[in-house]
């Protein structure tokens, strides 16, 4: 199998290197968004996160 694309978290470029950007040495993830599934087995899990984010959010102002 091929390499899959990267995406640079600070510059934003793509490249297809692992693990760091070659132009700024930052971090690279992959920008593609998860498969679709009906059956969302870990939607729980996002939503109390969410959930968890919105809050301390209000709490913090």
């Amino acid at each position: 199998m091929g390499k899959l694309l990267r995406k640079c978290v600070e510059c934003g470029r793509y490249t297809m290197i692992e693990s760091t950007c070659p132009q700024c040495g930052g971090k690279t993830v992959n920008p593609q968004p998860p498969k679709f599934s009906i059956t969302d087995k870990y939607g729980k899990y996002r939503r109390e996160l969410k959930k968890k984010v919105a809050e301390s959010k209000k709490n913090s102002k």
